[in-house]
């Protein structure tokens, strides 16, 4: 099936909603110093305690040199901890600092207050109907369900 209405396509909608909801996080972020990419690695953290570099990347869909210069960053800013594993001297684990928890839950709290302001507007019936077009959406643009 085609869509001809080229009046209003609903990729447009799509780009203006996400360039909304960047903009909100990473404004919101933004009162603690945090940035968005980093934000999601100290919620993956915060949820799983100890992750490796690889595993960030690839549960977060994010490109080992992309991952390597985040973590340097947090690092550097006391967010979190990076060691070499004592088995496997190829990787490195991260986990978060007492500063870097702080930063997660406060970046738990961002998103969590955006998802309630999203979620007001649809009644809960309406928003299960949402998930599952949105999901097809993605995959068919090649996205997928982050790992972590």
């Amino acid at each position: 099936m085609t869509h001809n209405n080229l009046d209003k396509p609903l990729m447009h909608l799509f780009m203006h909603i996400g360039k909304l909801l960047n903009d909100r996080l990473r404004n919101s972020l933004r009162e603690e110093g945090i940035h968005f990419g980093q934000a999601r690695i100290l919620i993956a953290l915060l949820q799983k305690g100890k992750l490796t570099q690889g595993v960030i990347g690839r549960g977060l869909n994010i490109r080992p040199a992309t991952v390597t210069n985040l973590v340097k960053k947090m690092e550097i800013s006391g967010l979190i901890d990076r060691r070499r594993d004592v088995n496997d001297d190829r990787l490195i684990n991260v986990k978060l600092t007492s500063k870097g928890k702080d930063a997660a839950n406060f970046a738990v709290n961002v998103m969590v207050q955006v998802e309630n302001d999203i979620c007001s507007e649809f009644t809960p019936k309406e928003i299960d109907k949402l998930h599952k077009p949105l999901e097809r959406i993605r995959n068919t643009l090649g996205g997928f369900d982050p790992g972590i």
